[in-house]
């Protein structure tokens, strides 16, 4: 059944081998398989009121004809509640999880946003798994099974396909409320069209990039090619210093040193502003790049490794990952204090996954209040590629970021 399909244990992410995209993309069609069988649990509707008054009948011991009786006048709380959720601006939903209990909810707005009524929302059970982008399904399986594994509450954005094949983004916040006995009873949800913010962060960060590449080529072309002319001079001078055994030739000579100095502090900032290469085996080679920055200013073991090149074309996406990555190792550093770090990068059917593992002193016992701005950062840089963003601890120490990202075209 589809239940066990939602509880199993294959979903776990296999960090230290990073290969979770691999397992995902194969349960795929699994996943279509059990949503298929969850639909015969939704499409029972017309049984719904009929096994819900026997068995309110058998409990309470009150008849269908003695609650009948009941004055006309109480609150229908049914009624109230679809008042209340159909005057929200967003899509909110439930389902009955009970074996043999059928029903199923949308709320109006759901015809607003992606053009479906009510009925034909409901008339397909898995019709809201079809609709989701294709780079964003496997994201979603495996979010939505650790739900049904842990109970932990989905909070995550999606890109959905409207009937008219417009691409729109939804903020889905969604709860699994379970039985007394631990059984699933019913999920409950709400979605909220964030495409507008969603276009709007783009175009922020769009904007924000072109400025550090042009920053970037303006330190690397301009005031780095300067201050190699002044190097250039200052050599010449000290050379015809020295010629002269003039004392001022020392000094000529630190001048020389000064500036070199100033030319690779230049280009230093114009890498940092600009670190992934705009080409497709970009962010390997600054990831490569990076891990050995990294052992040599802090004399510690950093590796990256990639068993196959994996071909990023998306610019934005190479660079996000890149700070990701670049966050999680500072954080290691920092905080953690590793010893040793690894990098890896890896991608199959679509689907990409960059992990930093490191075997440092792991979560604090007792967390920061509040909490620190990189993992806020780390999670607002993953949710913008279309990916998820993962920090679990290790069987022995330290901890294990994981990234999941969308890739079009891998190579």
């Amino acid at each position: 059944m589809a239940a066990d399909f939602l509880t199993h244990r294959d979903w776990r992410r296999d960090d230290t081998e990073g290969d979770a995209a691999e397992k995902l993309s194969a349960q795929l069609s699994e996943a279509e398989k059990a949503l298929q069988e969850l639909a015969g649990v939704f499409l029972q509707q017309q049984s719904l009121n009929t096994s819900r008054k026997i068995n309110f009948a058998l409990e309470t011991g009150v008849t269908p004809a003695a609650e009948a009786a009941v004055p006309q006048y109480l609150p229908n709380v049914e009624a109230k509640y679809r008042a209340l959720v159909e005057q929200i601006p967003a899509v909110v939903f439930m389902a009955y999880l009970d074996e043999g209990i059928g029903e199923a909810y949308v709320s109006p707005e759901i015809e607003t946003a992606l053009g479906f009524s009510q009925t034909e929302w409901l008339e397909d059970p898995v019709r809201w798994y079809q609709r989701i982008h294709p780079d964003d399904k496997m994201r979603w399986s495996e979010e939505a099974a650790e739900m049904f594994i842990s109970g932990k509450a989905l909070r995550a954005a999606y890109r959905v396909i409207a009937r008219d094949g417009r691409v729109l983004w939804f903020q889905c916040e969604a709860k699994m409320i379970r039985r007394e006995d631990g059984r699933p009873w019913f999920i409950h949800g709400v979605g909220f069209d964030i495409t507008e913010r969603k276009g709007l962060e783009e175009a922020i960060l769009e904007i924000s990039a072109r400025e550090q590449r042009r920053i970037a080529q303006d330190l690397h072309d301009g005031l780095g090619q300067h201050l190699t002319g002044i190097a250039f001079m200052c050599k010449v001078l000290e050379e015809k210093l020295s010629d002269k055994t003039l004392p001022e030739a020392e000094e000529a000579a630190k001048i020389v040193k000064m500036v070199n100095q100033a030319i690779d502090n230049t280009r230093q900032l114009a890498r940092g502003l600009h670190p992934v290469a705009a080409e497709p085996l970009g962010l390997m080679s600054a990831l490569k790049k990076w891990a050995s920055e990294v052992e040599g200013l802090f004399h510690i073991g950093c590796s990256f490794r990639c068993e196959s090149p994996l071909r990023i074309h998306d610019a934005n996406l190479a660079t996000h990952l890149y700070r990701i990555a670049q966050e999680a190792v500072n954080n290691a550093i920092r905080h953690g204090k590793s010893r040793n770090i690894v990098i890896r990068l890896s991608g199959k059917n679509g689907a990409g996954t960059l992990s930093i593992q490191d075997d440092g002193e792991g979560f604090p016992k007792k967390p920061a209040d509040p909490p620190g701005v990189g993992l806020s950062i780390m999670n607002y840089r993953a949710d913008m590629v279309g990916g998820s963003l993962k920090v679990q601890p290790n069987q022995d120490r330290g901890i294990t970021v994981t990234c999941m990202f969308p890739v079009r075209g891998i190579e």
